[in-house]
């Protein structure tokens, strides 16, 4: 077993008439890993099953699971989104990443999550973390 500690903090001096400063600290046990990769999202469209990148495939981990997103792209108001989907639910958008965000969600690893762009050749970053189903 392995432990994947993770810290989050808020910080600012002037977004609010008092200084933020939030910190969130978890910690996770698990086994396995998909292994950090990259890829280029060409598909730009949700029907569009070639080009799509998986990043988590369903029943691949136990539940529950970790999966790490980023966005290489620089930010732009209108390129470079990646758009996270789970399979079998092709109506909804649960997840929009613009240029230079990430993001780390806990999965129940029980859909498949693909992502496409809003401009092909965006490179994703992603991690699965968990233990074998």
């Amino acid at each position: 077993m392995a432990t994947l500690n993770s810290t989050l903090t808020l910080s600012s001096t002037d977004l609010t008439s008092d200084t933020l400063s939030l910190t969130t600290t978890a910690s996770f046990t698990c086994t396995h890993t998909s292994g950090i990769a990259r890829k280029a999202i060409t598909s730009t469209a949700i029907g569009t099953a070639s080009g799509q990148v998986t990043l988590d495939t369903a029943d691949e981990f136990g539940s529950p699971s970790i999966i790490y997103i980023k966005n290489t792209h620089a930010y732009h108001a209108s390129n470079n989104y990646i758009y996270c989907y789970f399979s079998g639910d092709a109506d909804g958008l649960p997840i929009q990443i613009a240029g230079g965000q990430f993001a780390y969600i806990p999965l129940t690893s029980d859909f498949t999550l693909k992502a496409y762009t809003s401009t092909s050749g965006t490179v994703v970053e992603f991690c699965v973390f968990g233990t074998l189903a």
